[in-house]
């Protein structure tokens, strides 16, 4: 752990954390903007979608320019792109304007999914792959906590427009940084930090092909990503509307379960090197379902904190594991669009994610949309548990990873 964090790979997760606060910064921003303007609850679910369909038009892009140009300048160009998008996003006075807005924007963004995983994920020793690749989601998460919680305050004293403002300057700051972080860097497509002994375990290394791991990981993260991006869309309308607090408590839920999860994260990746792919996503699943239920019932402030925590249980022993999973069946050439593919699984889980809790929500009220976040938990762990375990990497001889 202290060789990844003191490493190029270390010092990238540090310039990207930067931009992160900006994407929590509009978690919090967008929902209570769209109420403000008396949206109802299945327009705010449509426009809050357009995160995941943003994200899920464009990862895959991101993917196939990495593996032609590598990962530098992507990163950076798209940062800039970033903050052009948030800009916009601030300027948008509409439900259909924030809709497009918040589309480009999360298009612009989603890059980090497939570079920065395809970057640990060839780099990267096979002992150390899921622990570095949650320590990549974890910085996601405590950047999306601290924008959630510093813009549910700001929000309290100043508009939501020059919250936006000052929140696009922050993908530029991280444009910066990655410069400075890549200067001297030669493409080498990854590993050179590999020894001889992982070369060759890698190099031992079968399994399933990469098209039938995709299915199985495709219906997993869907099923997982439908909750995730529920939770984070619609948790601060059930903090304001249900339990009818304010919007500074509504950004400190938020950023109570990035915390909680961005902790998690690295555990959980140990617990996925170590017990194994398939146990380590089944269990994260049935504990997300639980969180979901506890959302359903919160009649107060301490319940709603309370599932948060179980809930960043589950997502933090599920991604890593399903993440390093993928990899390790991706063939290098084409590494980073098979990991933007991935990223596509979770993009299309986070488009429905706020739909169906929308119409969920218009029809039974909005705890009958975490119920339906739980029923698709309980179906991703009924996948991983028959899927992954049919599935599972093999090695041709009996060295270990």
């Amino acid at each position: 752990m202290r060789a990844l964090l003191r490493s190029r790979s270390g010092a990238l997760l540090g310039a990207l954390s930067v931009s992160t606060v900006a994407t929590g910064v509009m978690f919090i921003t967008v929902p209570l903007e769209l109420r403000s303007l008396h949206a109802g609850p299945s327009q705010i679910g449509v426009t809050l979608a357009m995160f995941g369909l943003g994200t899920f038009l464009f990862e895959w892009v991101w993917g196939v320019i990495a593996d032609r140009v590598g990962y530098q300048w992507p990163l950076i160009v798209s940062m800039v792109l970033f903050a052009g998008g948030v800009f916009l996003l601030a300027r948008s006075s509409t439900v259909p304007f924030i809709a497009a807005s918040y589309l480009l924007t999360s298009g612009m963004l989603v890059s980090v999914g497939p570079v920065g995983r395809s970057f640990l994920g060839t780099t990267l020793p096979p002992n150390l792959r899921a622990t570095g690749l949650a320590v990549l989601s974890a910085e996601w998460l405590f950047g999306d906590a601290i924008g959630a919680g510093s813009g549910g305050f700001l929000l309290e004293h100043i508009s939501t427009r020059d919250v936006l403002y000052a929140a696009s300057v922050l993908p530029l700051i991280s444009a910066g940084l990655l410069l400075l972080v890549f200067r001297g860097y030669k493409e080498t497509h990854g590993r050179s930090t590999w020894t001889a002994e992982d070369v060759r375990v890698e190099q031992e290394r079968t399994g399933p092909s990469v098209v039938r791991v995709l299915l199985v990981t495709a219906a997993i993260m869907i099923l997982f990503q439908i909750g995730f991006a529920g939770e984070t869309a619609l948790l601060p309308l059930l903090v304001t509307t249900h339990l009818n607090l304010s919007a500074a408590t509504a950004g400190t839920a938020l950023f109570a379960a990035g915390i909680f999860g961005g902790l998690l994260l690295v555990p959980g990746g140990i617990a996925s090197d170590r017990w194994g792919r398939g146990p380590a996503m089944v269990a994260g699943a049935l504990i997300s379902a639980v969180a979901f239920g506890l959302y359903a019932i919160a009649g107060v402030f301490g319940v709603v904190i309370a599932a948060a925590a179980v809930r960043a249980v589950g997502s933090s022993l599920i991604w890593p594991a399903a993440t390093a999973w993928i990899s390790e069946a991706s063939p290098r050439r084409q590494h980073a669009l098979v990991m933007g593919l991935y990223g596509e699984f979770e993009n299309l889980g986070g488009f429905l994610g706020p739909v169906i809790g929308g119409i969920a929500w218009s029809l039974a009220g909005i705890q009958a949309a975490f119920v339906s976040y739980a029923l698709a938990a309980l179906l991703a762990a009924a996948v991983a548990a028959i899927g992954v375990a049919g599935l599972k990497p093999r090695l041709r001889s009996n060295a270990a990873v």
